[in-house]
């Protein structure tokens, strides 16, 4: 559920309505569901607060919950903002059976950013980490999230998450992937740095502290809630919490290790909406939810599904304006109209307005629309590219590792989040990081270690192949020599066959002669006795 989909269509970017869609919500667990949506975040019962928004997607979200509740830590809490689903999210909830878990539901459908408000509003926690129904934490996450809070104090702390794609991702070929980071990175960095390269498409925007890959302390999200009335301005909620948070906190804490697992389901909203924009009941109901909640697009971006250029651009715009309207930072909007034309996913039918509209997002800049004519306006059509979530070879591309989950027996988020466990070997000790005085070289040790596990397997893996290969060969070898008997054994079948005719002929020649025999002796015979008895005396006449 953690790539973010594209700009989506809306109306106008000041959002007045936003208290009375707080106020809209019902609080359906009010003696147990803490905070309400309204107060400031002032009060912390627990150390951290993992908020799971979910819409319908009961089948995804036990497995996310599964991973909240096998952690190597306790001072915790998980909230499940469940926004007007059928009662088989309860269920779920109920079936999990934890007093780490809470429930609140919305009094009815709203958009997700209203949802995510909806359920960080009744966080309790001192961090408020956010993870999709489809997502998941590594068992080490609070754990190390704690210990790193603890040592630097930080207000965020942000951190490269794993990715997988569930075997019921709505991209044909395009599941069972999962990608490993064996980063141990550690370090502070400059939030209106983050913001400025982000924005000017030199970083990407998982670099940014979003409550999807961090864990923010509730005074940022009280600070963001004072200026704004609302954490969430924006209809695209992780992609402006990530610029909204890196301003708020002015510095945050940076990890390459992995405490969570971004999943991509069946129901994922950034894939319905990047690509299957406007054909997917989800796309349809995310756009119509928007609009009833007032949420809307910059007109600055042109409305097209280019990830990530358009999202990135829009949730700008909008934390731009709401939050650091004098930071001299802009989007690079030469950038961002040449890759909404080369990435536009439409058919050839419908590319004349596509390049129209994005000309048309430049309509306040007459210089930018003389450079799009020069540049951009003659371009043709091109067939969208296929899409690809998988890469084309697995296994290392540096210190990341790209793997075929089904090969280890993976079908979920939970299972995913096991194995990158098991390869990461963090839930039994704390993290080594890279240049700490504990272990200088703990990535390289950590790579190595899992290439020669990886060998092994690849070596495993021949040697049946070899195994395999051998035993065709000695088919093939007994195949011949059988072969050969046979023609051998013929051509002596032959010539034996030959031979028995010949004797045969000479068996019966010889049984002729000797059938004859007795008959020549018996005439023999009988003619000497004729002879004898009817010889004539001498003289006689």
């Amino acid at each position: 559920m953690s790539w973010v989909p594209p700009g989506f269509p809306g109306a106008g970017w000041d959002c007045p309505f936003f208290p009375r869609v707080i106020n809209h919500f019902s609080y359906s667990n009010r003696s147990t569901a803490g905070a309400d949506a309204g107060q400031e975040y002032s009060m912390s019962e627990v150390k951290f607060s993992v908020v799971i928004p979910t819409r319908e997607r009961a089948d995804t979200l036990r497995f996310a919950l599964r991973t909240c509740l096998d952690q190597t830590f306790d001072d915790y809490e998980v909230i499940v903002s469940d926004n007007f689903s059928s009662p088989a999210t309860r269920a779920v909830v109920d079936e999990a059976g934890s007093p780490k878990v809470r429930y609140v539901r919305t009094a009815g459908p709203v958009a997700m950013s209203s949802n995510w408000e909806f359920g960080v509003g009744h966080a309790r926690g001192e961090y408020v980490v956010l993870i999709g129904d489809d997502d998941g934490l590594l068992p080490h996450a609070l754990a190390e999230l704690d210990r790193l809070t603890r040592a630097h104090g930080a207000k965020a702390v942000q951190w490269t998450a794993a990715y997988y794609t569930w075997p019921t991702v709505a991209l044909p070929g395009q599941g069972n992937y999962l990608r490993v980071p064996f980063g141990c990175g550690l370090g502070e960095r400059d939030g209106a740095a983050a913001i400025r390269d982000v924005a000017a498409f030199r970083a990407f925007y998982t670099d940014l502290p979003m409550l999807y890959n961090a864990a923010v302390h509730r005074d940022v999200l009280a600070e963001l809630k004072r200026r704004t009335g609302r954490v969430f301005r924006h209809l695209i909620p992780d992609v402006y919490s990530g610029f909204a948070v890196a301003h708020a906190a002015g510095r945050y804490l940076s990890t390459t290790v992995p405490m969570s697992v971004s999943g991509q389901s069946a129901a994922s909203n950034g894939i319905a909406t990047l690509f299957h924009h406007g054909r997917s009941e989800i796309d349809r109901e995310f756009h119509a939810l928007n609009a009833q909640d007032g949420f809307r697009s910059d007109p600055t971006v042109p409305d097209l599904a280019v990830f990530p250029h358009v999202p990135v651009a829009d949730a700008f715009a909008c934390a731009k304006r709401a939050l650091f309207p004098d930071l001299p930072v802009a989007v690079d909007r030469r950038a961002l109209s040449a890759a909404c034309v080369a990435g536009a996913r439409v058919a050839e039918a419908d590319w004349p307005a596509a390049r129209a509209a994005v000309r048309a997002a430049l309509a306040d800049r007459p210089d930018l629309l003389a450079w799009f004519d020069a540049e951009l306006g003659p371009t043709p059509y091109r067939p969208p590219a296929p899409v690809r979530l998988r890469p084309e070879h697995l296994g290392f591309d540096g210190a990341t590792l790209h793997l075929d989950a089904a090969a280890f027996g993976v079908t979920d988020v939970a299972g995913a989040a096991l194995l990158c466990e098991r390869l990461l070997d963090f839930r039994d000790r704390p993290v080594q990081y890279a240049g700490s005085a504990d272990d200088p070289h703990v990535a390289a040790m950590k790579i190595s270690d899992l290439a020669y596990l990886c060998d092994e397997r690849e070596r495993a893996i021949l040697r049946l192949h070899l195994a395999t290969a051998e035993l065709q060969r000695a088919c093939d070898e007994r195949s011949a020599m059988i072969h050969q008997i046979s023609r051998t054994a013929g051509a002596q079948v032959r010539e034996l066959d030959q031979r028995l005719q010949v004797a045969e002929g000479h068996l019966d020649s010889e049984r002729r002669w000797s059938l004859k025999r007795p008959v020549r002796a018996a005439k023999k015979l009988l003619d000497v006795t004729t002879s004898t008895l009817f010889k004539r005396p001498a003289g006689a006449r």
